[in-house]
């Protein structure tokens, strides 16, 4: 494993730990459970989404986007982009674990076309619209909360409370529907390599128009490439490195730039 590939296992893993020392009373501002957002929504670690929910749920909208989670978030992007879906995400380091079986999946004729699909850059847009459908307009008009059917909050924050404390944890009505979720999540991520990232989620949504502003972005120098399709090949988005130029998909993992055999990929800070 290339020294870039290695800083960022150890940074996913790194955030992963602390994120959850609240497990063992080591208080850091993130939430415990890990993006249980309905648990502290008040909390400087806690999910953007639930901050946004809550601000939009509560008519307290311009007060939410002041509080922690959200400037950080804002802040953050304005800096590194959509680098913390590579380098910070738990979901993230969930589907490089996966990423494997995804791959020999992806042997199959009919999965190789579900995630290869001429229309897959338009399948893309999905998570533009549950930002805006179930995110926005579901909680401001109904009271209908993406957080309560999301499977990183499943996974995350309510499997823990079940394995920690099982007598406390009483499941609200859409425990049924967020099971059900949860599962096809699991199948998607198992089938479909980065398939949440790249289809789904709200929060990349949220960050991916921040690459085309950030101050750090993956430059392609085309004088140096040599056009051997292997930063294509190795991108776990799915994005066509070679003509790409702030691309909003890109997570700036980095792994284009390990496997370049020219150095004609590198990070740029403008």
């Amino acid at each position: 494993m290339k020294k870039l590939q290695l800083t960022r296992l150890l940074s996913q893993l790194g955030f992963l730990g602390i994120a959850n020392l609240g497990a063992v009373g080591i208080k850091t501002g993130f939430c415990f459970p890990f993006f249980y957002c309905h648990g502290c929504p008040y909390a400087s670690g806690a999910c953007p989404l639930g901050t946004l929910e809550h601000g939009l749920y509560k008519g307290h909208i311009v007060g939410q986007f002041l509080l922690f989670p959200f400037f950080i978030l804002g802040s953050t992007c304005m800096i590194f982009g959509r680098a913390a879906c590579g380098w910070i995400c738990p979901i993230g380091l969930l589907q490089r674990a996966t990423a494997p079986l995804a791959k020999k999946m992806g042997k199959y004729s009919f999965f190789k076309k579900l995630g290869n699909s001429s229309n897959e850059k338009y399948i893309r847009y999905v998570k533009y619209f549950v930002l805006i459908a179930l995110v926005f307009l579901t909680t401001a008009l109904t009271g209908f909360m993406f957080s309560d059917i999301c499977p990183v909050g499943m996974l995350t924050g309510t499997f823990p409370l079940l394995i920690l404390h099982p007598t406390s944890f009483t499941p609200n009505v859409f425990f049924p529907f967020a099971l059900s979720i949860f599962i096809l999540f699991i199948i998607l991520i198992v089938l479909v390599g980065r398939g949440w990232c790249r289809y789904v989620c709200p929060l990349g949504a949220l960050m991916a128009p921040f690459n085309k502003i950030s101050v750090l972005w993956v430059h392609v120098d085309r004088d140096k490439c040599i056009e051997c399709m292997a930063c294509v090949k190795i991108c776990p988005m799915k994005i066509d490195v070679l003509n790409m130029y702030r691309d909003p998909e890109c997570i700036l993992c980095g792994k284009c730039i390990t496997i370049c055999p020219t150095s004609a990929i590198k990070y740029k800070v403008t």
